[in-house]
């Protein structure tokens, strides 16, 4: 697949690192629009961006290291080469969560109309970044007989016959996911309340789709199994957070 955009001489450009570029831009354009059209305070926003992202990015960084260890094992230094781009999916989620409970707390700001802008934006970023993926050749499916199987040249794949495109699915997974939760967070007006629904949703179907990559994972089942578990706990959270009756004076 199209996995380098441009080449010149020793310089490459991927397609996938200017489709997260490009998904960046978006999201950030996104989240910003979002915020505003349910009347957040967009100061909270642009002062504490930088440091949700370096939440993020640190603790996404930590639990590939962790994920991957014999790797870096040999070379420690390895470790800090944050531009091979190699984060976990999940740690960056646990640590813009964590980072954004943190700063919530200490802004004073209601972090679940913040963290329901958090898993909508995630969701918009996904949809490009899985397209990114398909592009990269990487996250493959197995093979298959369907007519919209694809055939990868690409090292990276060690199948011949075509397979399935599990990197479109996702992406049509979290775009579905996305203009639902998008809908329905004009009718529900507790916040939290949508933005875990679509967290439950986004984890069963990724590990439902699991079973179709060419390298499915133990790991990465349990793990998507874990985040719609807790979604599911914070859904109830907020459900009887926002439904406590004043009581009788």
């Amino acid at each position: 697949m199209f996995e380098v955009l441009f080449q010149y001489g020793s310089v490459t450009l991927k397609t996938f690192n200017v489709i997260l570029a490009i998904t960046f831009l978006l999201t950030g354009a996104f989240a910003i629009r979002f915020s505003d059209r349910q009347n957040l305070n967009l100061s909270f926003l642009s002062k504490n961006f930088v440091y949700l992202i370096l939440f993020a990015l640190l603790s996404g960084r930590v639990f590939y290291v962790i994920e991957h260890w014999p790797a870096f094992r040999s070379s420690l230094l390895y470790i800090f080469y944050f531009w091979d781009m190699h984060f976990s999916f999940f740690g960056i989620l646990y640590g813009f969560v964590g980072g954004l409970l943190l700063l919530t707390h200490k802004a004073k700001e209601d972090f679940w109309s913040w963290y329901d802008v958090s898993v909508f934006s995630m969701l918009f970023s996904l949809i490009f970044i899985n397209i990114g993926h398909f592009f990269n050749g990487s996250h493959y499916g197995i093979p298959t007989d369907l007519p919209w199987g694809i055939s990868f040249d690409t090292q990276n794949i060690p199948f011949v016959n075509p397979i399935h495109p599990t990197q479109l699915y996702a992406a049509i997974l979290a775009l579905l996911i996305f203009l639902y939760s998008m809908k329905r967070s004009k009718r529900v007006h507790l916040s939290g309340v949508v933005g875990n629904t679509a967290i439950m949703a986004f984890s069963i179907g990724m590990i439902a789709l699991d079973f179709l990559h060419g390298a499915p994972s133990l790991y990465t089942k349990v793990s998507f199994g874990i985040i719609a578990t807790l979604a599911f706990i914070f859904h109830v959270i907020c459900s009887h957070k926002s439904h406590n009756l004043p009581k009788d004076e």
